[in-house]
Protein backbone atom coordinates (compact mmCIF):
# COMPACT_ATOMS: atom_id res chain seq x y z
CA UNK A 1 0.00 0.00 0.00
CA UNK A 2 1.39 3.39 -0.96
CA UNK A 3 1.60 6.03 1.70
CA UNK A 4 -0.39 9.19 1.16
CA UNK A 5 1.55 12.14 2.51
CA UNK A 6 -0.54 15.19 1.89
CA UNK A 7 -2.29 17.02 4.68
CA UNK A 8 -5.71 15.44 4.95
CA UNK A 9 -8.70 17.08 6.54
CA UNK A 10 -11.96 15.21 6.42
CA UNK A 11 -10.73 13.05 3.54
CA UNK A 12 -9.86 15.99 1.31
CA UNK A 13 -6.18 16.45 0.67
CA UNK A 14 -4.08 19.39 -0.33
CA UNK A 15 -3.08 17.27 -3.31
CA UNK A 16 -6.67 17.70 -4.50
CA UNK A 17 -5.96 21.41 -4.91
CA UNK A 18 -2.91 20.56 -6.98
CA UNK A 19 -4.98 18.07 -8.99
CA UNK A 20 -7.50 20.85 -9.66
CA UNK A 21 -4.78 23.26 -10.83
CA UNK A 22 -3.34 20.58 -13.12
CA UNK A 23 -6.80 19.80 -14.56
CA UNK A 24 -7.43 23.48 -15.21
CA UNK A 25 -4.04 23.92 -16.90
CA UNK A 26 -4.46 20.84 -19.09
CA UNK A 27 -8.04 21.83 -19.89
CA UNK A 28 -6.94 25.30 -20.94
CA UNK A 29 -4.18 23.86 -23.09
CA UNK A 30 -6.72 21.58 -24.80
CA UNK A 31 -9.31 24.41 -25.05
CA UNK A 32 -12.11 22.20 -23.74
CA UNK A 33 -15.81 22.88 -24.20
CA UNK A 34 -18.28 22.67 -21.27
CA UNK A 35 -19.00 18.94 -21.71
CA UNK A 36 -15.32 18.15 -21.92
CA UNK A 37 -14.67 20.16 -18.74
CA UNK A 38 -17.12 17.89 -16.93
CA UNK A 39 -15.20 14.80 -18.06
CA UNK A 40 -11.87 16.43 -17.19
CA UNK A 41 -13.00 17.35 -13.68
CA UNK A 42 -14.62 13.96 -13.10
CA UNK A 43 -11.53 11.94 -14.03
CA UNK A 44 -8.89 14.47 -13.02
CA UNK A 45 -10.14 15.22 -9.53
CA UNK A 46 -13.59 13.69 -8.96
CA UNK A 47 -12.24 10.22 -8.34
CA UNK A 48 -10.78 11.53 -5.06
CA UNK A 49 -14.30 11.29 -3.60
CA UNK A 50 -13.34 7.79 -2.47
CA UNK A 51 -11.16 9.35 0.24
CA UNK A 52 -14.31 10.70 1.88
CA UNK A 53 -15.69 7.17 2.19
CA UNK A 54 -12.47 5.87 3.74
CA UNK A 55 -11.97 8.76 6.18
CA UNK A 56 -14.54 7.64 8.83
CA UNK A 57 -12.95 4.19 9.13
CA UNK A 58 -9.48 5.68 9.25
CA UNK A 59 -10.48 8.13 11.99
CA UNK A 60 -12.24 5.34 13.92
CA UNK A 61 -9.04 3.25 13.90
CA UNK A 62 -6.51 6.04 14.39
CA UNK A 63 -8.28 9.07 15.89
CA UNK A 64 -8.82 12.58 14.55
CA UNK A 65 -5.17 13.51 15.09
CA UNK A 66 -4.13 10.95 12.50
CA UNK A 67 -5.92 12.95 9.80
CA UNK A 68 -3.13 15.52 10.07
CA UNK A 69 -0.36 12.91 9.96
CA UNK A 70 1.99 13.01 6.98
CA UNK A 71 0.80 9.58 5.84
CA UNK A 72 -2.56 7.87 5.55
CA UNK A 73 -0.96 4.42 5.61
CA UNK A 74 -1.95 3.12 9.04
CA UNK A 75 -0.52 -0.33 8.39
CA UNK A 76 -3.96 -1.93 8.63
CA UNK A 77 -3.93 -3.05 5.02
CA UNK A 78 -7.39 -1.58 4.57
CA UNK A 79 -7.82 0.44 1.42
CA UNK A 80 -8.37 4.16 1.82
CA UNK A 81 -8.69 4.66 -1.91
CA UNK A 82 -10.50 2.76 -4.62
CA UNK A 83 -9.05 0.71 -7.45
CA UNK A 84 -9.43 3.80 -9.66
CA UNK A 85 -6.21 5.05 -8.04
CA UNK A 86 -4.26 2.11 -9.44
CA UNK A 87 -3.42 1.00 -12.99
CA UNK A 88 -6.16 -1.66 -12.81
CA UNK A 89 -8.63 1.25 -13.03
CA UNK A 90 -7.85 1.26 -16.76
CA UNK A 91 -10.41 -1.55 -17.08
CA UNK A 92 -13.04 1.03 -16.14
CA UNK A 93 -11.58 4.10 -17.83
CA UNK A 94 -10.70 2.59 -21.22
CA UNK A 95 -14.26 1.48 -22.11
CA UNK A 96 -15.57 4.89 -21.04
CA UNK A 97 -12.98 6.64 -23.19
CA UNK A 98 -13.86 4.48 -26.20
CA UNK A 99 -17.61 4.78 -25.53
CA UNK A 100 -17.45 8.55 -25.34
CA UNK A 101 -15.24 8.58 -28.44
CA UNK A 102 -12.68 10.79 -26.80
CA UNK A 103 -9.59 10.06 -24.85
CA UNK A 104 -10.19 12.75 -22.23
CA UNK A 105 -11.16 10.30 -19.46
CA UNK A 106 -7.95 8.37 -20.03
CA UNK A 107 -5.78 11.48 -20.29
CA UNK A 108 -7.08 13.10 -17.11
CA UNK A 109 -7.17 9.83 -15.17
CA UNK A 110 -3.54 9.14 -16.14
CA UNK A 111 -2.52 12.65 -15.08
CA UNK A 112 -4.20 12.04 -11.70
CA UNK A 113 -2.37 8.74 -11.29
CA UNK A 114 0.94 10.34 -12.29
CA UNK A 115 0.56 13.03 -9.63
CA UNK A 116 -0.34 10.43 -6.98
CA UNK A 117 2.68 8.34 -8.02
CA UNK A 118 4.98 11.38 -7.94
CA UNK A 119 3.77 12.19 -4.46
CA UNK A 120 4.34 8.65 -3.21
CA UNK A 121 7.77 8.49 -4.88
CA UNK A 122 8.89 11.73 -3.23
CA UNK A 123 7.27 11.10 0.15
CA UNK A 124 10.06 12.68 2.17
CA UNK A 125 9.90 15.85 0.07
CA UNK A 126 6.24 15.65 -0.87
CA UNK A 127 5.22 19.11 0.35
CA UNK A 128 8.09 20.76 -1.52
CA UNK A 129 7.48 18.80 -4.74
CA UNK A 130 3.74 19.38 -4.55
CA UNK A 131 4.28 23.09 -3.89
CA UNK A 132 6.55 23.39 -6.93
CA UNK A 133 4.08 21.46 -9.10
CA UNK A 134 1.20 23.66 -7.88
CA UNK A 135 3.20 26.85 -8.52
CA UNK A 136 4.07 25.70 -12.06
CA UNK A 137 0.45 24.81 -12.81
CA UNK A 138 -0.81 28.17 -11.50
CA UNK A 139 1.88 29.98 -13.50
CA UNK A 140 0.76 28.13 -16.61
CA UNK A 141 -2.89 29.02 -15.97
CA UNK A 142 -1.93 32.67 -15.53
CA UNK A 143 0.23 32.67 -18.69
CA UNK A 144 -2.53 31.11 -20.83
CA UNK A 145 -5.10 33.54 -19.44
CA UNK A 146 -2.82 36.49 -20.15
CA UNK A 147 -2.01 35.29 -23.66
CA UNK A 148 -5.69 34.78 -24.53
CA UNK A 149 -6.68 38.13 -23.03
CA UNK A 150 -3.89 39.92 -24.91
CA UNK A 151 -4.95 38.34 -28.20
CA UNK A 152 -8.64 39.12 -27.64
CA UNK A 153 -8.25 42.62 -26.19
CA UNK A 154 -5.51 43.72 -28.54
CA UNK A 155 -3.60 45.27 -25.68
CA UNK A 156 -1.01 44.21 -23.18
CA UNK A 157 0.24 45.01 -19.74
CA UNK A 158 -0.08 43.32 -16.40
CA UNK A 159 -2.24 45.99 -14.72
CA UNK A 160 -4.95 46.05 -17.44
CA UNK A 161 -4.99 42.25 -17.40
CA UNK A 162 -5.40 42.14 -13.61
CA UNK A 163 -8.23 44.69 -13.86
CA UNK A 164 -9.87 42.44 -16.44
CA UNK A 165 -9.51 39.40 -14.14
CA UNK A 166 -10.93 41.40 -11.21
CA UNK A 167 -13.93 42.44 -13.31
CA UNK A 168 -14.49 38.86 -14.47
CA UNK A 169 -14.38 37.55 -10.91
CA UNK A 170 -16.65 40.34 -9.70
CA UNK A 171 -19.23 39.52 -12.36
CA UNK A 172 -19.12 35.84 -11.40
CA UNK A 173 -19.56 36.43 -7.68
CA UNK A 174 -21.91 39.39 -7.54
CA UNK A 175 -24.58 37.75 -9.67
CA UNK A 176 -24.50 40.44 -12.33
CA UNK A 177 -24.62 37.83 -15.03
CA UNK A 178 -22.61 35.11 -16.63
CA UNK A 179 -19.77 35.96 -18.92
CA UNK A 180 -20.13 34.91 -22.52
CA UNK A 181 -18.16 31.96 -23.77
CA UNK A 182 -16.44 34.27 -26.23
CA UNK A 183 -13.01 35.78 -25.82
CA UNK A 184 -13.95 37.61 -22.62
CA UNK A 185 -14.92 34.34 -20.90
CA UNK A 186 -11.72 32.56 -21.88
CA UNK A 187 -9.29 34.03 -19.40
Amino acid sequence: MHAHSSLCIGGLSTLSTTHLAAVILLGLLLDLDWNEWFVALLFGIGLDIDHLFAAPGYVARNGWGAILAPSWDDGSGLAWRSLMHYPVGAFVVMPLAVGWRLMLPLLFWLSHLFMDYLQAATLAYSAMVEGAFFAMACSGIFAIGYYRWRAAAGSSGLVPFLVHVKNQLKSLFDGSGRTSRGSAGRT
